[in-house]
């Protein structure tokens, strides 16, 4: 069981990378924070339909081999996603003053 749960967490890491980045690159984020036209908010609902997305599929697996370990998969899903959210927020951060006092 301990071996599935390093596995989950391997596979949830890269999961929450994918979904995150395809809906950075698909909103147009990045570019939006460089110009000003968006900030945090979008970054915030970004990441939270990335969460919603990889614990849902975390959830349908769980469910599929039925057991009963949805309280560590939703651990895992929500510890996934707060990787990349602290480096989005780092990113905010740096190029949003950056902006800002050009």
């Amino acid at each position: 069981m301990i071996g599935v749960l390093f596995v989950g967490v391997f596979c949830a890491v890269g999961l929450a990378y994918a979904c995150t980045e395809y809906l950075m690159t698909e909103l147009d984020v990045r570019r939006r924070v460089t110009v000003g036209e968006s900030g945090l908010l979008l970054i915030l609902g970004v990441n939270c339909l990335s969460l919603a997305l990889v614990w849902l599929s975390a959830v349908i697996l769980v469910a599929a081999s039925g057991q009963k370990l949805y309280l560590q998969v939703s651990v895992i899903a929500v510890g996934a996603q707060t990787i990349w959210l602290s480096q989005h927020l780092w990113f905010y951060y740096r190029d949003h003053l950056r902006v800002r006092y050009e």
